[in-house]
């Protein structure tokens, strides 16, 4: 059993080196490429924030204030109360919870692109460290932690470094600690076989050799894709074998940087203690805990050294049974949790209205109190059908389940909003706590074609190689291709502006309304076929006032973006999709604003994503995903317009 000094010197050990990763690593994170950077003193003059740090304080604040029984909703709502990240997988897990999911959902939904990306893999430590001993427990708790804002291996990888982190607590042979912790991950999990893989490369190559299959294996165009950065981590922990001067060598393998020094330095710190950490490192890193401003309201500890002590006191209510440190001449740390119960849903069905499909919402209680309890359960909501039901029985530290159908009433009317709101009402005994929840609604879009033509300059065949036996026959490419972005107006700026409802279905071409079930849509399954072709989308923004957004967007093919009649976008080139390929400034109008989008698809990649993102005069990037608007498909009913 560890005593209390042992364990502060495992606990800095590990923050030192985390900070050591961020200093080192944050000034050249992005860079995909292998690098050779010889260690002075100079790499440590700039101590940036650095989010594998920031979100992990976010943690311990909020278990110090909430204590051990921290749960889903927790987790979701300390990151909305004070999270301001607006980046990639943050991003989407803030818009998800604004709107009211829980995770899982709020890490799955909506997000294909950044679900498996280094976000929470890269905050891990806090749990190893906070259930020190006890790897299943580390595990239990970062799975919760990387469902905010992740799926899959993610949540797997953030798991199985929290575990490796509690175990190296008791063990000190790294490779023994790597295997060990590969019990607290599925078998048959990609993260199991990439950690297998790389310790056996390790043993038959020299590094360049093994960094070159990890690029090719695990390689992605997403310098933050986890697979890649987690295989370069565990090579630098084989690699260094414990030696923290060798931290230095992570810096290597470029990519995201800073996440792969920061993981293997906290793993490598744990297992030395700070005492064994050389004094010229610890000189260079310093005491001073830089907090990105992004991380707002909470309690904040001001050196490496406070953070220590917090983790050392908040840990001593993680330790229970299985406690592996003496906490006895140590002031018991406690915290007044008031929560009788804890209750998380997630959509096992997403509604839609666009296929005519109900939901289904798994909703889960777990009683916190000391007794046996029953619940009644209330669904309430302008969109969908009441429900009730109840949960009997469930006892003390234990969960109950019930299933709650979201029936869309038959009047159903569209909400202003980013969402079909709910409300969950449960009641046990004479109290009553109620719960706001939300489905995601994407808004409506009307798609008008898709417009085909072919194109004659294909129909010559090779005069050397005929391709047909018959001379009167046009080329094989000619009846494999039509024309890639014909040059012709299909659809003028004043037909959208003339539309009427009646006229519709009238169209010599299809007219459809599409109603997305996320910020990707995809066009084919509004048509049959492949190739070359032309659409249009129409969309009206109402907006309570003169706004600036951003309209991000993503496609493989060209586009072309009015706003009220005048072109605000068109690209001369094509790049991959992903969800924001290209983004413009919406200027919008008090009132009713007119969006039509030409899409010229010269591949068979049909998937448009888009959305609006707040302005704030900065890069889209660098702003959240809006929630204060959204897309209709009703009708401008404006006679012209002047282009």
């Amino acid at each position: 059993m560890l005593n209390n000094k042992e364990f502060y010197n495992k606990i800095l050990g590990g923050w030192l080196g985390k900070c050591a990763g961020g200093i080192l690593g944050a000034p050249i994170e992005g860079y995909k490429c292998f690098n050779d950077i010889e260690l002075s003193d100079k790499l440590f003059e700039t101590n940036f924030p650095n989010d594998d740090l920031d979100l992990q304080i976010l943690w311990l604040d909020m278990v110090a204030k909430k204590g051990p029984k921290v749960r889903h909703s927790d987790f979701t709502k300390h990151w909305n109360d004070h999270v301001d990240f607006p980046w990639n997988e943050y991003g989407i897990a803030t818009r998800n919870i604004k709107i009211g999911l829980d995770n899982p959902d709020t890490g799955k939904h909506n997000n294909n692109y950044w679900n498996e990306s280094m976000g929470s893999p890269i905050r891990s430590e806090i749990w190893g460290m906070l259930c020190a001993g006890n790897p299943e427990k580390a595990a239990y708790y970062a799975r919760l932690d990387s469902q905010v804002d992740h799926n899959g291996f993610s949540d797997d990888a953030e798991a199985y470094f929290s575990a490796a982190a509690a175990i190296a607590f008791t063990k000190s042979d790294t490779n023994e600690i790597l295997r060990d912790a590969l019990a607290y991950i599925a078998s048959d999990s990609l993260m199991h076989d990439l950690v297998n893989k790389v310790m056996y490369w390790h043993t038959k190559f020299d590094k360049d050799i093994v960094t070159g299959k990890i690029k090719s294996v695990y390689g992605d165009a997403d310098f933050t894709s986890a697979p890649m950065n987690i295989a370069y981590t565990i090579l630098a922990l084989v690699e260094a074998q414990g030696d923290f001067d060798h931290v230095i060598e992570a810096l290597h393998y470029g990519h995201d940087s800073d996440c792969i020094v920061a993981t293997a330095g906290a793993l490598i710190g744990i297992i030395r203690g700070a005492d064994e950490i050389p004094e010229l490192w610890k000189k260079r890193i310093g005491n001073v805990l830089v907090i990105s401003p992004e991380i707002t309201g909470i309690d904040c500890p001001e050196s490496i050294s406070d953070l220590t002590e917090k983790t050392c006191q908040v840990a001593q209510m993680f330790q229970g049974e299985q406690a592996i440190v003496d906490f006895s001449s140590v002031e018991k740390f406690e915290v007044e949790n008031h929560n009788k119960l804890a209750l998380h849903t997630e959509l096992t069905i997403f509604p839609s209205l666009e296929d005519q499909r109900n939901g289904v919402v798994k909703v889960v209680v777990e009683n916190f109190e000391t007794t046996s309890n029953n619940y009644s359960i209330s669904l309430v909501s302008d969109y969908f059908e009441a429900q009730t039901a109840s949960i009997n029985g469930v006892e003390p530290g234990k969960t109950g389940t019930v299933v709650l159908a979201l029936d869309f009433i038959s009047t159903v009317a569209l909400p202003n909003a980013m969402a079909f709101d709910y409300t969950l009402k449960v009641k046990q005994g004479e109290e009553e706590v109620t719960f706001n929840k939300g489905v995601p609604f994407y808004g409506q879009w009307r798609m008008f074609g898709p417009f085909i033509q072919d194109d004659q300059s294909l129909a010559p065949m090779n005069e050397q190689y005929p391709d047909h036996g018959l001379p009167s026959m046009p080329s094989a490419t000619y009846m494999n291709h039509d024309l890639q972005k014909a040059s012709q107006e299909y659809l003028s700026q004043d037909f959208f502006h003339q539309l009427d409802e009646k006229t519709l279905d009238a169209q010599p071409f299809e007219v459809q309304t599409i109603t997305p079930e996320s910020m990707s849509m995809d066009l084919s399954k509004y048509f049959y076929g492949k190739g070359e072709r032309s659409v249009y989308l129409q969309t009206v923004v109402s907006s309570p006032s003169d706004l600036k957004k951003w309209l991000c967007f993503g496609q493989s093919n060209f586009v072309t973006v009015w706003l009220n009649g005048e072109e605000i976008f068109k690209n001369d080139h094509q790049m991959r999709r992903w969800p924001s390929t290209f983004y413009t400034e919406l200027n919008l109008e008090e009132g009713d604003n007119l969006i039509v989008i030409r899409l010229d698809f010269i591949n068979d990649d049909f998937v448009f994503d888009i959305g609006l993102k707040d302005h704030n005069e900065r890069h889209p990037h660098q702003t959240q995903w809006a929630v204060d608007l959204n897309f209709s498909s009703k009708i401008m009913n404006k006679a012209t317009v002047t282009v």
